[in-house]
């Protein structure tokens, strides 16, 4: 399967300063995994899920990245974050992202404090 980015509708989610493009999701895979691309310009509400790991890659710009209770860490443009499920995390910046789901991102995981 092939997806293109400019061929996904941009979805905009105004609570969290974002705008998402969902590249794979539970229609389009087999429910394994889901892939979303991501505009950040702001700050995303601290949150966490107790159904997926969560693996965020950086494409382009500069940000911040908490992960449960460890110090605020800077994220650049080709870094890497793993997020266990369970665990609570915030970020925030000017940064275009992936995040990938295992198992596939499911409305309604999100759970935000």
């Amino acid at each position: 399967m092939l997806v293109r980015l400019d061929d996904v509708p941009e979805i905009a989610e105004p609570s969290n300063d974002l705008v998402i493009r969902q590249l794979v999701d539970t229609t389009s895979g087999e429910g394994n995994l889901s892939a979303t691309w991501v505009r950040l310009a702001g700050r995303h509400r601290r949150l966490r899920t107790d159904r997926s790991t969560r693996l965020y890659y950086v494409v382009e710009g500069d940000g911040w990245f908490v992960l449960g209770e460890e110090p605020e860490v800077a994220i650049h443009a080709g870094d890497v974050v793993l997020v266990p499920r369970g665990t609570t995390y915030a970020l925030g910046g000017e940064l275009t992202y992936l995040v990938v789901n295992g198992p596939a991102f499911v409305p309604g995981d999100d759970e935000y404090d």
